[in-house]
């Protein structure tokens, strides 16, 4: 009978290899697809990395020069494997809605393996990035100069004030507004604690843990045709004091000694549209050793008489007589027939010849353009001020800042505030259409001092500095709203986004401050497309 039954065991066994068969072949099949789908996977990350790599590289050169970004971005993105032709398009395009960031759109063909058998050779990877450029925050001035104030001197026996009359050139009418300061700068040799932050390698018996060589950057745009860049009264030629206290003229000073000589170098690059990187900057313009080893005094605003000079703090009689100096309380001609760019006037102190003088110079840039188009003078990153206050209320530019920073957080750093006579108290001014209003903040300084919530600072009380050589750091949250219905420009003003500071002092005084102005977070970075 065991021979009756080995026909159905035969047919079971039959079976269960057909269904193995099957089994393996589907899971064969599964296997398959997921070997080809982890592949696949993995190619759209690396072209993920690529196009991010790519909008990354480009983004820097926007929004003026949209051209170079498109071919930076596409040798970023051969330099990681994906070269248009073959079936790899690379796409790159100025965004519409904000021209500061670039999109970025890279599609591949990517092999497949065992999706072969199916007759699927290949799969298309499309992937997109979006990079955003946050230029440098421009500071202190919307107009076409920098650094003009009142020129105050001494006609016989009675004190005048006057304006400065514009460049040789320049458009427009004299004398020139005032925007409250003068663009300032210290020696080497000089003290941290005077106001100016980077310059002094000083910082009372010790060094200047901050001081940097490389001193101040002003950016000057030349929109269309060419341009000339002036500075005024970029010599050092020292003056004596007003009887309110405030200094004559742009206010040039010894602060320690007199007698001792003073370098400030002036040197203009074209930035070739990469503001956050000097390594490509090419040199257009120097003041070489025009105001080189300069120990000089305006005695017509230091002589009084008998011998007498009407400021202590150095004798003038042994400096040579600059009231003559061809660039004192003048235009000095920097640069001409410059073309349509950016460029970065540097300014520096750090000559080896500076080490043991203790001294401040003041100046004034202005830029005169012709072919159309206004061109733009001012800070970035940081700068050094010099206001002479006779008491009462000063309101200065601070910074610009765009509507695509709504939602944000600005951050403004102002160091050693306050080194005036009486009570000193600053607002920080924020624009709309209506006009100017209080802006709420709060801020920490390094010496302990804070508050949440606030609308003013004092910084200065019967005459003492509260932030004597201390940095502040303010923080005023951008709404999510800011410049939405509203064009940001305030009666009176030309360009949207320009926030203001308010000092308001009950004495005179003269004080250097120095000002930093951010957008927190990175610079150039990634956003969702």
């Amino acid at each position: 009978m065991r021979s009756a039954d080995r026909p159905g065991r035969d047919h079971q066994r039959g079976q269960v290899l057909a269904l193995f068969v099957l089994l393996a072949f589907v899971i064969i099949g599964m296997v398959a697809i997921v070997a080809d789908i982890s592949w696949w996977w993995a190619n759209s990350l690396r072209v993920q990395r690529a196009a991010d790599a790519a909008a990354l590289a480009g983004v820097v050169y926007l929004p003026g020069a949209p051209g170079t970004a498109y071919s930076i971005a596409r040798a970023e993105a051969t330099k990681n494997g994906y070269t248009g032709g073959g079936g790899v398009v690379v796409t790159t395009a100025q965004n519409g809605a904000n021209p500061r960031r670039l999109d970025v759109t890279i599609s591949a063909p990517v092999q497949t393996f065992f999706a072969r058998l199916f007759g699927m050779n290949q799969i298309t990877v499309t992937e997109s990035s979006r990079a955003e450029f946050a230029l440098p925050v421009p500071m202190a001035s919307p107009q076409s100069y920098l650094g003009i104030y009142q020129l105050t001197y001494k006609n016989g026996k009675a004190w005048a004030t006057t304006g400065v009359n514009r460049a040789p050139g320049a458009p427009g009418g004299d004398p020139l507004a005032s925007q409250g300061f003068w663009a300032a700068v210290l020696t080497r040799g000089g003290q941290r604690a005077n106001g100016d932050a980077y310059s002094p390698q000083n910082n009372g018996g010790g060094a200047n843990a901050n001081y940097d060589p490389a001193g101040y950057d002003y950016t000057i745009v030349i929109p269309t045709g060419t341009g000339q860049v002036y500075l005024y009264d970029a010599t050092f030629c020292a003056v004596g004091h007003h009887d309110s206290g405030s200094y004559l003229g742009t206010g040039d000073h010894w602060i320690g000694n007199g007698n001792t000589p003073v370098t400030t170098e002036f040197t203009l690059w074209n930035t070739r549209n990469t503001p956050y990187d000097i390594r490509d900057d090419l040199q257009v313009a120097t003041s070489g050793a025009r105001f080189s080893n300069e120990n000089q005094v305006d005695k017509s605003t230091q002589y009084v008489g008998n011998g007498a000079y009407s400021d202590g703090s150095y004798d003038g009689k042994k400096s040579a007589d600059c009231r003559n100096d061809a660039d004192h309380n003048d235009w000095y001609k920097l640069a001409q027939n410059l073309p349509a760019g950016t460029y970065r006037l540097n300014v520096t102190t750090s000559n080896a010849g500076n080490v043991n003088t203790n001294a401040e110079n003041m100046f004034g840039i202005q830029a005169v353009g012709s072919g159309g188009g206004t061109p733009s003078v001012y800070g970035t990153q940081r700068l050094a001020i010099y206001n002479n206050i006779n008491g009462g209320s000063a309101l200065f530019y601070l910074a610009q800042i765009d509507k695509v920073h709504a939602g944000k957080t600005m951050e403004i750093r102002l160091f050693d505030p306050g080194d005036v006579g009486g009570d000193a108290v600053l607002r920080i001014k924020k624009p709309s259409q209506l006009g100017y209003s209080d802006a709420t903040f709060s801020y920490v300084a390094d010496n302990g001092l804070s508050g949440n919530n606030v609308t003013s600072i004092q910084t200065a009380k019967a005459g003492k500095n509260l932030f004597n050589n201390s940095w502040i750091t303010i923080s005023v949250p951008l709404p999510t709203t800011y410049g939405i219905g509203d064009t940001l420009i305030p009666p009176g003003e030309t360009q949207p986004g320009w926030w203001k500071i308010e000092y308001t002092i009950s004495a005179s005084g003269n004080d250097t401050t120095t000002w930093e102005v951010n957008i927190r977070g990175n610079p150039v970075h990634l956003v969702a497309p």
